[in-house]
C-alpha cells in the first residue's frame, strides 16, 4: 500500500479534475416541480452528482443559483453518465498587465453518451433545460486541450478524444476532434492525422489562435507555418506553454518554440546532454523560466530524479537540483518548488529555491504522506496523512506561509482536500493562478466526510472561513460519507454529498448544497428539485 493509495485520494479529491472518482453525491428524494419563473440573470454554479459503484461511477449534472437558493436545476440524470465537463470563462483582458480578469461563468460544456452539449451560465429568465445546444456527436469522450478565449469567450475551442473504431473511449484507436462555439451552438469536428499538441495564442491580444501540431502550426486565420519539416524528428509532446512560447519534446531533447509575433516562429534546441528523452514533466513556469522534472522512474525508489529550469528569454537548460527517489507530486510556488519524494526508506518533503538550487528536504516515517497543493499568493496547502499502513489513518491540512519560511498560518484537524477554487483572475506569464483552497475538516477513517465540516482558506486575505456542516448521522448513519465541490472563478459554488453501503453510493438521500467562499456558514441543502 505505502504511498501509492494516498497518493491517488489526493489527486482525486485535490485537483481540478472533477470526474475523477473521488464520490460524491447521486439522485434525489426532493419533490420535482416546476416554477413560474426561473433566474432572471446572474452566473449559476453546477456540480456532478455521483451515483453507483465506485469503480464505475454514474455521473449527473445540476445547476444552482443565488437568487433561488433552495433549488436543484436538474439538468441531466445520473443515469445519463456525464464522461466530462469543461467550464468556458469571460472576462476582462489587459495585454499590458499580462491578466484576465473579472472572471465569470459563461458556458458549461459537458459530455453525455458521446455528444458534446452546451448550457449557457448567464440566467435569462428561461428554464435552465431550454437552453441547451447539442453538437449531435456521438464519439466524444473527454477534453483534453483548452483554448478559452477570455475576451470573447463564443470563440474559445477546445479539443476532445474521440472513440475509434471499437466505439469505446480510451483505447489505443482513439481519435481527436475540435470543438467550436459560436453565439448559439456548439459544433464538433473531427481532426484528420495526427492529433495537435497544445493551442496557440497570440501574443499581441493573449486570444487562442490556433493548434501546434508535430511539424506545423495549424493557425484558425486559414494559415500555416512549419515547424520541423521532414526529414528533421517530429514533434512528440509539448511539456508546457505560456501565452508565447512552447516547451516541447521531439524524444531526443527539448526545445523553445517562441511564437512572438505573427507567423515567425522560431525554435531554440536544448542541451541534448540534460534534456534527452520524452519523459520530462512540467512543475510550472514563472515569467522567467520553465521548470521540469524526469519523470521517466516508474516505482523505482532508487532512481536519480532531475529537475530543470529553462530561461523563457534566449531559452537554455540548466540542472537546478537533483536527488534520490520518485517523484509522486511537485507543484511551484513563489520562490520555491515544492516535491513529494519517496525513496526506499522515508518519504520526502522537498524544497528547491527556484532562483538557486538550494535544497532542503524533510524526512517523514515510511507510514506518513506529505504533499503540498501551492497557490499564487505564496500560501500553499500542505496536506499530511498518518498511518498510511493501518486502518485509522489520521489527516490534517496546514496552510503554509512561504514568505515566513513556510510557517503555519491555519490548521484544520481531520483535514482533507476537497477543492482548489478556479482562479478569479488569470495571470499568463504564470502558470498558477489560483489562490482559494476548500477543505474538509473533521474526517475520520470510520465515515470518511459523514458529519464533517466543510471550511475554505482564502489566501489573497488569509482568511479561514466555516462554510457548514455535511450530512452527519442523522442523515448517514454510521455509513461512509462522501463529498466533493466545485467553485470559481466567483465565490459562489456548489458541493455534494452521498454515503456508501458495501463500496456503492446511494442516490437516495444524498445531497446538493450551495456556498459563498467570502461568507462564513453559507452552506445551504437545496430541498426542492426543479425541471
Amino acid at each position: 500500500m505505502r504511498l501509492q493509495s494516498p497518493l491517488a485520494v489526493f489527486l482525486c479529491v485535490a485537483t481540478s479534475l472533477v470526474l475523477s472518482g473521488c464520490g460524491g453525491g447521486g439522485g434525489s428524494s426532493k419533490s420535482v416541480v416546476t416554477p413560474s419563473t426561473y433566474p432572471a440573470s446572474g452566473a449559476y454554479g453546477w456540480v456532478l452528482k455521483a451515483s453507483g459503484t465506485t469503480g464505475s461511477l454514474q455521473y449527473g449534472l445540476s445547476l444552482i443559483h443565488p437568487s433561488q437558493s433552495d433549488a436543484e436545476f436538474v439538468i441531466e440524470p445520473a443515469s445519463s453518465v456525464v464522461s466530462d465537463a469543461k467550464l468556458v470563462v469571460s472576462g476582462s483582458v489587459d495585454t499590458g498587465a499580462m491578466r484576465a480578469s473579472a472572471l465569470q461563468t459563461y458556458a458549461l460544456l459537458y459530455i453525455v453518451g458521446g455528444d458534446v452539449r452546451r448550457i449557457p451560465m448567464q440566467a435569462d429568465g428561461s428554464a435552465p433545460l431550454s437552453r441547451i445546444q447539442r453538437a449531435q456527436s456521438t464519439t466524444a469522450c473527454k477534453f483534453v486541450i483548452d483554448a478559452n478565449d477570455y475576451a470573447s469567450a463564443q470563440n474559445s475551442r477546445f479539443v476532445v478524444t474521440t472513440a475509434g473504431t471499437d466505439r469505446q473511449c480510451n483505447t489505443a484507436d482513439d481519435g481527436r476532434a475540435e470543438v467550436q462555439l459560436s453565439g448559439t451552438a456548439v459544433s464538433l469536428t473531427p481532426i484528420a492525422g495526427e492529433p495537435p499538441l497544445a493551442a496557440l495564442r497570440d501574443p499581441s491580444n493573449l486570444a487562442p489562435r490556433g493548434w501546434l501540431f508535430s511539424r506545423t502550426a495549424s493557425l484558425w486565420n486559414g494559415s500555416s507555418v512549419q515547424i520541423r519539416p521532414s526529414p528533421q524528428t517530429a514533434l512528440l509532446s509539448v511539456v508546457g506553454s505560456t501565452y508565447r512560447q512552447a516547451l516541447v519534446s521531439d524524444g531526443v531533447q527539448l526545445s523553445v518554440i517562441d511564437f512572438s509575433g505573427g507567423t515567425a516562429f522560431t525554435e531554440t534546441l536544448l542541451d541534448a546532454g540534460i534534456t534527452a528523452g520524452n519523459h520530462w514533466k512540467l512543475i510550472g513556469y514563472d515569467a522567467s523560466n520553465f521548470y521540469a522534472y524526469d519523470d521517466s522512474a516508474s516505482n523505482d525508489f532508487s532512481t536519480p530524479w532531475t529537475i530543470l529550469k529553462i530561461s523563457r528569454s534566449s531559452p537554455t537548460a540548466s540542472v537546478l537540483a537533483t536527488g534520490t527517489g520518485l517523484i509522486q507530486q511537485a507543484s511551484m510556488g513563489s520562490n520555491r518548488l515544492y516535491l513529494t519524494v519517496a525513496d526506499a526508506v522515508n518519504n520526502q518533503r522537498v524544497r528547491v529555491i527556484k532562483s538557486t538550487g538550494v535544497t532542503a528536504s524533510d524526512l517523514v516515517p515510511a507510514d506518513t504522506f506529505i504533499s503540498v497543493q501551492t497557490g499564487s499568493n505564496g500560501i500553499h496547502e500542505m496536506w499530511v496523512v498518518t498511518g498510511v499502513s493501518t486502518l485509522t489513518p489520521g489527516y490534517t491540512i496546514l496552510m503554509l506561509d512561504e514568505a515566513t519560511n513556510d510557517s503555519i498560518l491555519y490548521s484544520a484537524t481531520g483535514g482533507f482536500p476537497v477543492a482548489v477554487a478556479d482562479a478569479d483572475s488569470v495571470n499568463f506569464n504564470s502558470s498558477e493562478s489560483r489562490s482559494r483552497f476548500v477543505f474538509a475538516s473533521s474526517v475520520t477513517p470510520a465515515t470518511q466526510f459523514n458529519g464533517a465540516t466543510l471550511e475554505t482558506f482564502d489566501t489573497a486575505s488569509g482568511v479561514a472561513r466555516v462554510l457548514g456542516q455535511l450530512p452527519g448521522a442523522a442523515d448517514f448513519g454510521t455509513d461512509f460519507g462522501f463529498a466533493s465541490a466545485i467553485v470559481g472563478p466567483s465565490t459562489y459554488g456548489a458541493a455534494f454529498a452521498a454515503r456508501s453501503v458495501s463500496g456503492v453510493l446511494q442516490a437516495t438521500g444524498s445531497k446538493v448544497y450551495s456556498y459563498d467562499l467570502g461568507t462564513a456558514n453559507s452552506l445551504t441543502a437545496k430541498t426542492r428539485v426543479v425541471n
